[in-house]
Order: C-alpha cells, then structure tokens, then sequence
C-alpha cells in the first residue's frame, strides 16, 4: 500500500475529515491537520495547543487503525482480517464490525480473533460466528450445538463452559 496515495487521498477535505471522524469513532478524539512541507511532501499532525507529527507520537492501536483505513477506503466487496483484535481493546473491536457493517453493507468480512468477547449476538448472529477446530475445520457456532440458539444465551459463556467442545 502507498502511502504517497494514502497523502494525496489526505490532502481532499472530505477525505481528510473521513478518516479524523473514523478515529473519533473508534474513540481517539483528534482534530487532524495535513500540511505540505517545503520539500513537496505532506506530514500528517494531531492539531492540539501546537501541530503534533502523528506517526512519530500515534499509539499502535491508532497506527493498526490507519493502516486498516488505508486498506478499506477503496470501497472494497470482500475484506479478510486475520486476528482483527488483536491491537484493539475488545469495545474497540466492537465499534470496527459495527462500522463495517454500517459503512459497507454490502461487503463480505471474513475476520479472524482469539477475542471471546465478540461472541455475542449484539454483533453478529451465531450462523455468521465460526470456530476452527485443532483440525482445520471450520463450522458455524449455530451448528456446533444440540440447542437452538436464541438471541438471549450468551454465546461466550457458553463457549467458554464448553458447550462447543465436541466440535473443536
């Protein structure tokens, strides 16, 4: 990925306000500024009481976050993140599928986390959830149980009581 693209993309308000708004939404409040330096070159800044370099002082969560934005700007049809939570805080994760969600209705997501909190039907539906098994088999969580799963079981409990083990 280019970041040179990522800069020119920057330097369009509308594209510049699209990512500080996405960070917001992600819960890091920043106003953002894109200045050109003499050289030509763009510098991204937190814009505070003075211009703070972001990539030099940004966490690595908010770095991960800017280089998944990178990636799904273009309005992608499938976007597949392995261990998708794994920089973010499981709230976090949260808001990203719901953004995702939201933001491309019409894209297929096929990510991947070791994050038992996310399995909840607050965010995905339990056919949409898959466990992969020590074997390589993939099954949905709605198929790894003798219950009918309903909107009121708390998915990670159950998985976490070993109610999917014969599966795994």
């Amino acid at each position: 990925f280019s970041y040179r693209k990522f800069f020119e993309d920057l330097k369009n308000p509308v594209h510049l306000q699209s990512f500080e708004d996405f960070l917001n939404l992600m819960g890091i409040e920043c106003k953002l500024v894109l200045q050109e330096l003499p050289d030509g070159q763009a510098e991204l800044y937190f814009s505070q009481n003075k211009l703070v370099p972001f990539y030099s002082t940004a966490s690595s969560g908010t770095l991960a976050l800017t280089s998944l934005y990178q990636k799904i700007v273009s309005n992608p049809s499938l976007i597949y993140i392995d261990d998708f939570a794994a920089f973010y805080h499981y709230e976090m994760a949260e808001k990203l599928i719901s953004f995702f969600k939201t933001k491309y209705p019409k894209c297929q997501f096929i990510m991947t986390s070791h994050n038992t909190n996310l399995m909840t039907n607050k965010i995905m539906r339990p056919d949409c959830l898959f466990i992969l098994s020590s074997k390589g088999t993939l099954t949905a969580l709605c198929d790894e149980t003798e219950r009918e799963l309903r909107e009121g079981h708390n998915l990670e409990k159950m998985y976490i009581s070993g109610e999917f083990e014969k599966y795994e």
